[in-house]
């Protein structure tokens, strides 16, 4: 499954941010005892705000020294006394577990954008001179692994107090539309294994209880890498990041909110700017180990890894026929089962009713069931076609095309007929006739 949308599609159909366009800065109850008169309102002067954004930033970069490092004591320091309890307990345990991993980066910065407002209850409970939700990111990289850092935000609220800012919470705010994203070290001590790839590196993240898993993946990764490049080509890193999750909400959280539970694994990425393509994550879901034979985990590991291989190429309106019987066809590829065995709920509706007409929508693949199940074999008999009559190569240079979308039948018809020598309707009875002499045993 590919999530170019961040969301089960395979590659990262960006996600627009939400206009939030009101900015406060709410100050204590006015009958509570501060330092200072209270700030209510954001303030006027550009001195004013720089000098808020120079205090948080050094908060932030407390904050980070003191996960990094363990310290226990520096990040009681920089939590407010107005904070949850339970958010000084969740922070020790964060910092336990970031302990020792192979991070090349990992800091929180303020980002650009709209300003989001405090609950007004927070701000007066908090009784603070200052509160301020400010717009903040995670920056974080694994080494070697990762091409580049990527970023995920956070809802973070902080308070002044005298001329000191500290942490109050990074809980999300629904009623704003923030959350904060939460990454392996949030769900329990994490483990890594390192996996050559050729001459890359690859990793595979996740718990002690996935171990076996864990191990099962990263003895697989060499030969998938392999071949996804064999049939992919050699224009992507080469390497991947596997996140193998605990719980639903992990895997929820680790696939960007964008993926169900349903599914075995999700693949997302940030949105391609400048032909860098970062924070591809491969993201297993916590029923994997139990769902996935030998068979089915290599299929999937190189499914997931063709749409990391194919990412730069790809649109974020292209269509999922596309994106998804190509992937699928790389993933079966080499494994010698018959249409039958791949395809067994297409094979049986074309018996029994004659052979497809038209292409799978994006819609029916997240309908579930048989029309979810229909959609994805009828997507992989359609690269399975093209590459039975024409070959890979050309299956490749219509993947390019497109991938690039978006279409619609005029683009769909020029696609079929700049590539192959004929349009649409042509397209479409010659792979029927292929599907149906497939179905019924013929080769």
């Amino acid at each position: 499954m590919a999530l170019l949308r961040r969301s089960p599609l395979l590659t990262v159909r960006a996600l627009a941010a939400l206009g939030l366009v009101l900015s406060l800065l709410v100050a204590c109850s006015p009958s509570a005892p501060v330092a200072e008169t209270p700030t209510t309102t954001p303030p006027d002067s550009g001195v004013a705000l720089d000098a808020r954004t120079v205090g948080v930033t050094a908060l932030l970069d407390s904050w980070t020294a003191a996960l990094r490092s363990d310290d226990e004591a520096a990040l009681r320091e920089v939590i407010d006394s107005g904070a949850d309890p339970g958010f000084a307990d969740r922070e020790i345990a964060r910092a336990q577990a970031l302990r020792g991993l192979p991070l090349s980066d990992f800091g929180y910065e303020i980002t650009p954008g709209p300003e989001t407002p405090v609950p007004v209850d927070r701000a007066d409970a908090l009784a603070a001179t200052e509160v301020w939700a400010p717009n903040v990111a995670l920056r974080y990289a694994w080494a070697d692994a990762d091409i580049g850092s990527t970023s995920r935000d956070i809802a973070l609220v902080v308070a002044r107090r005298g001329d000191t800012w500290r942490l109050v919470s990074d809980a999300d705010l629904p009623q704003y539309g923030r959350t904060t994203w939460r990454g392996p070290w949030d769900f329990g001590p994490v483990v890594t294994e390192r996996v050559a790839t050729g001459s890359t590196t690859s990793l595979v993240v996740g718990h002690e209880a996935q171990r076996a898993f864990i191990d099962d993946l990263a003895a697989e990764l060499p030969s998938a890498v392999a071949a996804v490049t064999e049939f992919a080509g050699l224009g992507w890193s080469r390497r991947a990041v596997l996140t193998v999750t605990g719980s639903d909400a992990e895997f929820i959280s680790a696939a960007d909110g964008f993926t169900s539970t349903d599914v075995a694994a999700s693949t997302i990425a940030d949105p391609v700017r400048g032909g860098l393509v970062t924070g591809q994550r491969i993201v297993f879901g916590p029923t994997a180990p139990d769902r996935l034979t030998d068979s089915t985990r290599r299929t999937v590991l190189r499914h997931e890894l063709t749409h990391v291989a194919m990412r730069a190429v790809t649109g974020e309106d292209a269509p999922l026929w596309m994106l998804e019987g190509f992937a699928d066809y790389s993933g079966y590829r080499g494994s010698g089962l018959s249409f039958e065995e791949i395809a067994p709920t297409l094979a049986a509706v074309v018996r029994a009713a004659g052979p497809p007409r038209v292409l799978p929508e994006d819609s029916d693949f997240a309908a579930g069931g048989s029309r979810g199940s229909i959609a994805y074999e009828s997507a992989w008999s359609v690269a399975s076609f093209v590459a039975d009559r024409f070959g890979e190569p050309v299956l490749r240079q219509l993947y390019d095309r497109f991938a690039a979308g978006p279409t619609d039948p005029t683009v769909t018809d020029s696609v079929f007929s700049a590539t192959l020598g004929f349009g649409t309707v042509d397209f479409l009875a010659q792979w029927g006739q292929w599907v149906a002499e497939q179905a019924a045993g013929q080769s």
